[in-house]
């Protein structure tokens, strides 16, 4: 079981990943999750499919913003115990990612009764800063 999670919150997090189509395609992996902290480290496995370009081994911008969504939206549905939809999202790219696999660290800065917000860094592999994002879910029960 990777990194600090617990039996429950490791198995609905890798039910609630594996779900979508888009997920399965890109094979996210969770490496650490503390629902209780409202932390989770996410790791996205370089492939050539997720580059910008054909001849250089870097990644697409829309590839470093869909895991920024990813791991907030899993950070927050750990808490909540399900599923958040997004309203809004930003990211900040701040250095090219090339030939590196990516983690993304989110973290909880409020779960409240109808909004919830993320923030989230993504890192390469050597620890550089690649992109910072911050995510706003919907947290109302209809």
């Amino acid at each position: 079981m990777p990194g600090n999670m617990e039996i429950d919150d490791a198995a609905f997090i890798s039910a609630l990943l594996a779900r979508p189509p888009l997920h399965q395609w890109l094979s996210p992996e969770i490496i650490a999750l503390d629902a209780e902290k409202g932390t989770i480290a996410v790791k996205l496995p370089y492939r050539s499919e997720l580059s910008r370009s054909p001849d250089q081994r870097d990644y697409h911008g829309g590839i470093i913003a869909t895991l920024v969504d990813i791991a907030g939206h899993t950070c927050l549905a750990a808490r909540l115990k399900r599923r958040v939809p997004t309203i809004d999202m930003r990211v900040d790219y701040l250095r090219g990612a090339l030939d590196t696999d990516l983690i993304a660290e989110a973290r909880i800065i409020r779960a409240g009764r109808t909004v919830g917000v993320c923030d989230v860094d993504i890192r390469d592999d050597q620890g550089r800063a690649i992109a910072a994002g911050r995510c706003v879910y919907s947290t109302r029960e209809d």
